[in-house]
């Protein structure tokens, strides 16, 4: 990692939380750790105990916050980050973090600081590090308040509760709104049931077969802010294709190829009536599928369309 090998002292910790997937319950410790190792490991087709020592060795760095003069949160402006750092804030709230007992002079008092710009960190080499090291800024009581009050609503059950956050651009925390609508179009559309990652996947194969890693490149593509990883585009595919009416289909070949990526996938005759609008992907398969707080089940369930959520009935 580039951060790593900048110079820059400190303890690294990297915190690979896709929230917008899974349960996230309003919690910290083993209940969080219960809930999101539960799925990460069907998920990421690890062993649950491995997921949960990375959860506990992570939680336990942070939770030692005094005994560091500073830490720094580095974070993107996509989906992914945005995320992991409205959970973040929320967390220095429930410990009792105040950024004004720090800028009063108590000793002892951690330093919260953050590094968050319209900047992709991964590809950056060693050098560009410093310079957004030296620019970090204060987190402020501000940003804890609302980044508090957006996780708390994130983890409930009435996700149009998040719709209020979308709207303009708050100063505190300028890339959360496109964020959040971001993810409110990953509920099931009012017109077709699919979410924007699954009709994209859907409109990107429509004009032939692809392999499903082109098929992967091409949607991100379609994206303003790059959030999904490869591991779960390739669930969202083998979910579409594995439905009981399928959306998508995997080529089948001899020999087979090395990898999931490799092997093609093709729009059906369903998927493209679903496409259209002329068929209803939850009516045809039903939803069991957790977002946040927010449990999508059967065919009663939130749906998406394109500026409100509504509960809708197939």
């Amino acid at each position: 990692m580039g951060l790593e090998g900048s110079g820059i002292p400190g303890v690294f910790i990297v915190w690979p939380d896709i929230l917008y997937e899974g349960p996230t319950p309003l919690a910290t410790g083993e209940k969080w750790i219960a809930a999101r190792t539960g799925y990460l490991a069907d998920v990421a087709l690890r062993k649950v105990d491995q997921v949960a020592a990375r959860y506990r060795q992570n939680d336990a760095a942070l939770e030692a916050f005094r005994g560091y003069e500073e830490v720094v949160f580095w974070l993107e402006h996509d989906l992914f980050d945005q995320l992991l750092l409205i959970r973040h804030l929320w967390w220095m709230g429930v410990r009792g973090v105040s950024i004004r007992r720090v800028q009063s002079g108590k000793r002892n008092a951690t330093r919260f600081s953050l590094v968050c710009r319209d900047t992709y960190l991964g590809p950056l080499t060693p050098d560009r590090f410093p310079p957004l090291f030296a620019a970090r800024q204060p987190v402020t009581d501000a940003q804890i308040a609302l980044g508090s009050r957006v996780w708390r609503a994130f983890c409930g059950e009435d996700p149009s509760r998040l719709l209020v956050f979308t709207i303009g651009v708050a100063q505190d925390l300028p890339f959360l709104a496109a964020a959040l609508h971001r993810y409110l179009e990953e509920f099931p559309s009012a017109a077709t049931g699919l979410s924007r990652t699954e009709t994209q996947i859907l409109r990107v194969v429509s004009g032939g077969p692809l392999p499903v890693g082109e098929a992967f490149q091409a949607s991100t593509a379609l994206e303003d802010a790059i959030f999904l990883g490869d591991l779960s585009f390739f669930n969202i595919v083998h979910t579409l294709a594995s439905a009981r009416h399928p959306m998508l289909a995997i080529g089948e070949s001899s020999p087979e190829p090395p990898s999931f990526a490799e092997r093609t996938i093709r729009l059906t005759d369903t998927g493209r009536e679903v496409l259209a609008g002329r068929a209803d992907h939850i009516a045809l398969n039903g939803i069991d599928r957790w977002m946040g707080g927010v449990h999508l089940k059967g065919t009663d369930t939130w749906r998406w369309d394109g500026s409100q959520l509504h509960r809708a009935v197939v």
